[in-house]
C-alpha cells in the first residue's frame, strides 16, 4: 500500500494545522499495536469482499476474527439496506503523486448513489461520518483522480459517507451522513490549498485535538510552546490561571507524546542522549496465602511486645497486614524475618520503560534494537 505524503487519515489535521508535516519531518514512525490489529481486521474484511468462499482465519488471535466475522455482517446489511449492485475493497485513489490515500469499501447503490465506507476496529474514540474529511477527501479523489473505483462514482451526484466501528458496548454499529458533489468540491477547494500551503513548509501551526495522532506531538513548536507557557504563567492572575487549567489536558498529552517518541525511538536502537530503556520495576510484594500469612504473623509475635497500636488492632481482628507492616512488626518484636521469603512473592517486572541514565537499573536492548543489531552482523 502507497503512503501519500498529503493523505486521507490526515486531511483533518492539515485543514487546522497546514505545517505539521514539516514539523514532524525526520521524526521515526512506528504502528502502535492497536494500529496493527486493525490491519488484521481490514486484511480479513477486503479478502471476504473479494471472496464469497472466504473464510476469516487469522493464528492466535480469534478476538480479531470475529471482530472482522461481525464487522463483514454489518457490512452485509449495508449492502442490503442501499441495495448496492458493485462494490470494490481497499481503493487507492489519487490526484497527484503526493496525494491520495485507501478507502476500506467503495459501493454503488441501486439507485445512483456511492457509498463510501470506512471501517474503524477501536472502539475507543467514537468517529462521526458527519462532514468527516477522509471521507470527503476520499471521495475527491475518487472523482478526480485516479482510481480502480471510477466506475462506481461515474456520474454520481449523491454520495453516503459510512463509519462502520464497535461501540462502547462492543456492538458493531454503521452511521451513514448523506452529502452531494458541491460538498465534495466546496472541501477540495478549501483542502487543494491548504495542501499548497503545506508543501512550502507555510500556514498555520496549531495545537488542538488533531494533535493526538500527530508524529510531531510533543515534539513541533506549537505542542513545546505551550509547555513553556504553562511554566511561565502567574497562577495569581485568575485570567492565566482559566487559561494554565483549560490546558492541562492537552499539556499531558504533549508529554505523553514525548515519552512515546523518546521510546519509539530507543526501541528501534536509536540512541537519545541521558536516556535508556530500562525493565519495568517489579510490582509490590504480596502474600502467598493471606489466611496462611496472618496464623504465621500470630504465632510468631504471640507473647511479644508491640508498640504499634494500629497494627496490633490488625492482628486482633483478624486482618491480614502487608508485608511491609509485616516486617515493622517483626523488627519491633525482635523476631527474624527471613522466613518471609517464603510466604510472600513479588511479581516480575513487565516490559520496557523509558529512564534516565541516572536511573540505577541496566539498561536493555528492545527485541527490535536486537534484532536490527544481529541483522547488521548477520
Amino acid at each position: 500500500m502507497k503512503h501519500f505524503t498529503h493523505g486521507s487519515s490526515t486531511a483533518a489535521r492539515t485543514d487546522i494545522c497546514q505545517q505539521w508535516r514539516a514539523q514532524s519531518e525526520g521524526v521515526p514512525r512506528k504502528d502502535s499495536d492497536f494500529a496493527q490489529d486493525g490491519t488484521a481486521v481490514h486484511d480479513m474484511l477486503e479478502k471476504r469482499a473479494l471472496d464469497d468462499d472466504y473464510q476469516f482465519e487469522m493464528e492466535g488471535r480469534p478476538d480479531l476474527v470475529q471482530l472482522a466475522k461481525d464487522m463483514w455482517a454489518e457490512t452485509e446489511k449495508v449492502i442490503d439496506h442501499y441495495h448496492a449492485t458493485e462494490w470494490e475493497p481497499e481503493v487507492t485513489a489519487s490526484t497527484a503523486e503526493d496525494v491520495g490515500g485507501t478507502l476500506d469499501l467503495v459501493l454503488s447503490t441501486g439507485d445512483s448513489r456511492t457509498i463510501f465506507l470506512d471501517y474503524k476496529s477501536g472502539a475507543g474514540v467514537q468517529v462521526s461520518p458527519v462532514n468527516n474529511k477522509q471521507i470527503l477527501f476520499a471521495a475527491a479523489n475518487t472523482l478526480y483522480g485516479e482510481s480502480s473505483a471510477s466506475d462506481l462514482v461515474l456520474g454520481h451526484t449523491e454520495f453516503i459517507g459510512i463509519i462502520m466501528q464497535p461501540n462502547r458496548a462492543g456492538e458493531i454499529e454503521s452511521r451513514a451522513w448523506e452529502f452531494t458533489l458541491d460538498q465534495v468540491d466546496a472541501f477540495w477547494d478549501d483542502h487543494m490549498k491548504n495542501i499548497e500551503l503545506a508543501r512550502k513548509g507555510e500556514g498555520n501551526l496549531e495545537a488542538g485535538d488533531h494533535c493526538r495522532f500527530c508524529p510531531a506531538n510533543g515534539l513541533c513548536d506549537a505542542t513545546t510552546g505551550n509547555l513553556l507557557r504553562m511554566q511561565q504563567l502567574d497562577p495569581d492572575d485568575v485570567e492565566q490561571l482559566v487559561w494554565g487549567l483549560s490546558m492541562i489536558e492537552e499539556v499531558k498529552q504533549t508529554i505523553k507524546a514525548i515519552e512515546k517518541k523518546a521510546y519509539d525511538a530507543l526501541e528501534i536502537g536509536q540512541e537519545i542522549p541521558g536516556w535508556k530503556l530500562v525493565r519495568g520495576r517489579p510490582g509490590n510484594t504480596s502474600w502467598n496465602d493471606d489466611k496462611e500469612a496472618l496464623d504465621k504473623l500470630k504465632r510468631v509475635t504471640r507473647g511479644k511486645k508491640i508498640d504499634d497500636v494500629r497494627v496490633a488492632t490488625l492482628l486482633e481482628t483478624k486482618k491480614v497486614v502487608s508485608p511491609t507492616q509485616a516486617k515493622k512488626i517483626l523488627k519491633q518484636a525482635e523476631v527474624a524475618t527471613d522466613f518471609l521469603d517464603e510466604i510472600t512473592h513479588r511479581p516480575e517486572p513487565k516490559g520496557l520503560t523509558l529512564a534516565p541514565d541516572s536511573d540505577k537499573r541496566e539498561a536493555v536492548l528492545s527485541a527490535d534494537a536486537l534484532n536490527a543489531a544481529l541483522n547488521s552482523i548477520r
